[in-house]
């Protein structure tokens, strides 16, 4: 097969805020749009067999895409009808005001919502709702309360007071509720009700009290059809709000187990149902929701298919163009298992049974992953042609779990084209082509060693681990290392092939290895150092200047998109990298931070004019020493009477540097000094703290000079050699590492 000419396509930076955002895998705002133009396959009914983000069908909907979605996590098909619906402020009023004046006793269910959280200010002692207690877990009482006072503005973490405590004990023996909300899921297996305990064991007594109370008016109300998925949608945003998955203070990360963490938050669910309507507006107008097989019209929709459909019935008619576009979520025990929970929550016992295997599984490993995917690609393939497209993001992904994605493709009948990843976004995109007869090979024949030498030749600098071995895996999927048939495939070859891979990299005649302390560790090189490339971070850095000079300014995704393109594959640029070039030319604008506009000082024309004023000061100061001077492009001092050589300047307007320093033999006496301007310094700091090889190579009597200190030092007086020696690093631009970088 050819070279891997993917390009990756990052998502916009504002992204999106779902409810249960902590559990659904992310979808970065415009991915999948640009990708489908891109493609070209606009036009074609586009098949999402997964359904594991209900804003990917919403988002192409939106678009104008005709979209076939299959409906197998009801909590999934809830929330995309529902965000399909472009609800507004006033579209849950009327289910929200029918639930909060239910009678609860003599009250309303909204005060007596209120009186379970209500506490007073510690500071002017009036009555207030908090946003919520803190708890460390296996204590009986919360240890903080957070709020903001409306009377008096105190806020904060404040003490907890014989009130709350009360407060607490008032509730009573909620055991029932409990019990009432495991009865509503269980079907009777062990392993199932064991997964319910440790499900319920995330939700703190009151909080599960509040659940089974919302659950109770849930069944007495009388609602037509679209007010009964409106208030499931209320209702199921309270139920994750309330579980105690929470890290205090606030941790932005996915629920992968049902773990509570050592401290935690436990939500105010009366102020959740206040906020509920902010957490489901993403579109501006509303998607067409039809059911198989009213298939969606011309102008866009979304069309559900449910899976079972699939294995018995032709879904698309043979003269309807098909692709296939997907999120593949990471295995995830929480998700799956409070899905099954919310379901039986909301729907009852029938609404579980398609789920009931989240209840009774243990372990999620790369063999699993396999056989679920080849299970749902493989579901649909009887109605697609051969060649269809996959357009396929993995997010979170890991490289047993790629491998294991690979895998299932391969045996569903779908050969890799292309794949890119991200390791700083923890996205991995592929594109596959339906082809039920991938010719097999003999994995012996796949030379390990050859791709790694190939990637790190091309890559021109050391790598890390991951970025290793997801090179060879995708490498090897694409040569078809991968077996077509799922009986052929066994628990221990990812093992076999990671040992490999860890084989190459302990060659000490082959490799490298560069001790880091950044993330991901270790960085790997070449021992043979022939035919490699000028390193990447150098030639993204010539991109972005090229780009910038042609275009003045740039909103960072557009650039991040257009370097992408440039740099396909395993070579993607990692966002950092991209960022510190970008801070290294240009300056964000005071009125959008997301539009970089070019510096008035970096203009070629200004740049050169700095380069020669600085090499003409290089040379100044050396005859003022009363040297020899002699070069253009790089400028020597030399010692008149023994003719050696004691500096070496290499005056420069960015920073690509290895032209410098591996092209010069190592001479103990010579100081070798780089000078540039210091917009570049966060950007040679980046590069040098991510490439061990250059880093070592400046070690030793390398020097780092910039513009404004050879101005000012040129201004001196009575400055001789040996002054001139000791100021030389006296302003280092690697000093300290650079300011935050921009989020592209």
């Amino acid at each position: 097969m050819g070279v891997n000419g993917f390009s990756y396509i990052s998502g916009k930076a504002e992204g999106y805020e779902l409810p249960l955002q902590n559990f659904l895998p992310t979808l970065p705002r415009g991915t999948f749009p640009i990708w489908v133009e891109k493609m070209g396959i606009s036009n074609h009914l586009l098949i999402d067999p997964i359904s594991a983000n209900p804003l990917l069908s919403v988002e192409l909907a939106a678009s104008g895409y005709r979209i076939l979605s299959a409906r197998s996590n009801p909590i999934i098909w809830l929330m995309t009808e529902v965000i399909a619906a472009a609800p507004t402020e006033g579209y849950f009023a009327t289910v929200l005001n029918k639930l909060l004046n239910t009678r609860h006793g003599d009250i309303t269910l909204s005060d007596h919502l209120q009186s379970l959280y209500e506490t007073s200010c510690l500071n002017c002692g009036k009555m207030i709702q908090p946003d919520g207690f803190v708890w460390d877990k296996d204590k009986n009482w919360p240890i903080f309360k957070v709020y903001q006072c409306k009377h008096c503005g105190d806020g904060g973490e404040k003490g907890i007071s014989d009130f709350d405590r009360e407060n607490l004990i008032r509730l009573g023996n909620l055991g029932i509720h409990r019990s009432r909300a495991f009865q509503r899921v269980v079907f009777g297996g062990a392993y199932e009700q064991t997964s319910l305990n440790e499900a319920l064991d995330c939700y703190l007594p009151r909080a599960l009290y509040v659940c089974m109370l919302l659950v109770n008016v849930l069944d007495r109300l009388s609602l037509e059809k679209d007010q009964s998925k409106n208030i499931r949608a209320v209702l199921l945003s309270v139920f994750n709000d309330a579980h105690s998955l929470k890290h205090w203070p606030p941790r932005d990360y996915r629920f992968l187990q049902l773990s509570v963490p050592p401290r935690y938050f436990e939500n105010n669910l009366y102020l959740s149902l206040q906020k509920v309507t902010q957490q489901w507006r993403h579109i501006e107008n509303p998607v067409e929701i039809s059911y198989w097989p009213n298939l969606p019209k011309e102008r866009g929709g979304i069309c559900f298919f449910q899976r079972e459909l699939a294995d018995k019935n032709q879904l698309v008619p043979e003269n309807i163009e098909t692709s296939i576009t997907t999120i593949f979520p990471r295995p995830g025990q929480a998700f799956w298992t409070l899905s099954a929970i919310w379901a039986g929550w909301l729907w009852g016992k029938k609404a579980v049974s398609p789920m009931r295997s989240a209840l009774s599984r243990r372990r999620y490993d790369w063999l699993w992953f396999t056989k679920a995917v080849h299970i749902a690609l493989n579901r649909i393939s009887t109605s697609l042609h051969t060649d269809t497209i996959c357009l396929g993001l993995f997010p979170e992904y890991t490289p047993n779990l790629a491998f294991g994605l690979f895998t299932g493709m391969q045996t569903a009948g779908y050969q890799l084209e292309g794949s890119a990843y991200r390791n700083s976004d923890a996205i991995l995109q592929c594109q596959w082509v339906r082809n039920p007869n991938i010719p097999s090979i003999n994995r012996s024949e796949i030379d390990l060693r050859e791709i790694v030498r190939h990637y790190l030749a091309l890559r021109g600098e050391p790598a890390e681990y991951h970025h290793i071995i997801m090179h060879v895996i995708i490498d090897y999927a694409r040569k078809n290392g991968i077996s077509g048939k799922l009986s052929e495939i066994t628990e221990t070859d990812f093992t076999q092939l990671q040992n490999l891979i860890k084989q190459l990299l302990s060659d000490i005649y082959f490799l490298n290895p560069h001790q880091s302390e950044l993330p991901g560790g270790s960085r790997w090189w070449l021992i043979n150092e022939k035919n490699i490339e000028c390193p990447i971070s150098e030639r993204v850095e010539i991109e972005i200047r090229n780009f910038l000079m042609q275009r003045n300014e740039t909103q960072i995704f557009e650039l991040d998109l257009e370097i992408c393109s440039k740099f396909n594959g395993s070579q993607t640029p990692e966002r950092d990298l991209i960022n510190a070039t970008l801070q290294a030319y240009a300056d964000p604008k005071p009125e959008n931070p997301n539009i970089f506009r070019l510096r008035l000082n970096e203009t070629s024309t200004l740049r050169e004019k700095d380069l020669i004023e600085i090499k003409e000061l290089i040379k100044k100061n050396g005859n003022s020493f009363h040297l020899q001077v002699s070069g253009e492009e790089t400028i020597s001092w030399i010692d008149p009477i023994t003719k050696e050589i004691l500096y070496i300047f290499y005056p420069t307007i960015t920073a690509e540097i290895s032209r410098f320093v591996f092209r010069q033999k190592a001479e103990e006496r010579i100081h070798q000094v780089i000078v540039f301007p210091g917009s570049r310094s966060s950007l040679l700091y980046y590069r040098l703290s991510h490439d061990p090889r250059l880093s070592s190579a400046t070690k030793e009597r390398w020097h780092f000079l910039k513009f404004r200190s050879v101005r000012s030092l040129g201004e001196r007086e009575n400055l001789n050699l040996e002054s001139w020696e000791e100021l030389l690093d006296s302003d280092p631009p690697l000093l300290n590492s650079p300011n935050q970088l921009p989020i592209i």
